[in-house]
């Protein structure tokens, strides 16, 4: 699929300036008057040459393993919400039988539930992708259940009109409401990236998360800083392509 490149234009001015400016205030403060310690702020100088080091010693490994984790646990999470939201949609039963359930597990933090994960799945990785199921999939069910409901009743007279089969009303009830629920997909997403840090809490020998905790023992906090920096970078790509691909797959929505 052609997502079309980022074209540099008036919109994306503002953007651009304040990055420039932000960097230049981040170098102005760190080299230039040096008035913050670099154990607090690095400066963007240190922060480039523990990256090109990080590149070297298997980087690259690290940010593959995270958004594989990521990848997983999202995809999961998302195919197993939709079959559980249509059945909330459909059936008041299981909807009084299911929100219950997910209204609750849902305000559980996730860091609480490390010490079980442990229990139950080890500390492989399937531990790690279920916590961030975990902190995915009930907020996601919950969305996609509102998204069903929230098809307007029109669209349900016209296919009473037609006289649909129940799989041609359910079809329709899932086409009108793909659009509102690819951006719900897309917020959960962010979710999954808030949490990936705490899975890999959990003995993982590679990871951004890892690589952070790594450089937070001894002390490298410019490694620290790379991290950061790279997880908002995979976030803010993978954001960019959600919304470049919703346009392409809803166009008239545009």
């Amino acid at each position: 699929m052609d997502l079309g490149p980022i074209k540099i234009s008036k919109k994306n001015l503002p953007l651009i300036v304040s990055l420039l400016f932000l960097s230049g205030l981040w170098f102005f403060v760190t080299e230039t008057t040096r008035i913050v310690n670099p154990l607090f702020l690095p400066s963007p100088v240190k922060v480039a040459t523990a990256l090109s080091g990080l590149i070297t010693n298997g980087l690259s490994a690290d940010v593959f393993a995270t958004v594989g984790r990521v990848a997983a646990a999202f995809v999961l999470s998302v195919s197993l919400a939709l079959p559980v939201a249509l059945l909330m949609s459909e059936s008041k039963f299981f909807q009084r039988l299911f929100t219950p359930y997910l209204d609750f597990i849902r305000y559980i933090p996730v860091p609480v539930l490390i010490p079980l994960a442990i229990l139950f799945f080890g500390i492989g990785e399937t531990a790690k992708i279920v916590l961030l199921f975990v902190g995915t999939f009930f907020q996601v069910a919950l969305q996609f259940e509102v998204d069903l409901d929230d098809v307007p009743v029109d669209y349900f007279d016209l296919a009473h009109s037609l006289n649909f089969s129940f799989w041609q009303r359910l079809k329709m009830k899932l086409l009108a409401a793909a659009p509102e629920m690819y951006n719900n997909m897309r917020i959960s997403l962010g979710l999954s990236w808030s949490y990936v840090v705490i899975a890999e809490l959990v003995a993982a020998p590679t990871g951004i998360g890892h690589m952070i905790k790594e450089a937070q023992r001894f002390s490298l906090t410019a490694d620290v800083y790379v991290g950061i920096l790279l997880m908002g970078l995979v976030g803010f790509l993978s954001d960019y392509i959600f919304r470049k691909s919703y346009f392409k797959l809803f166009p008239y929505k545009n």
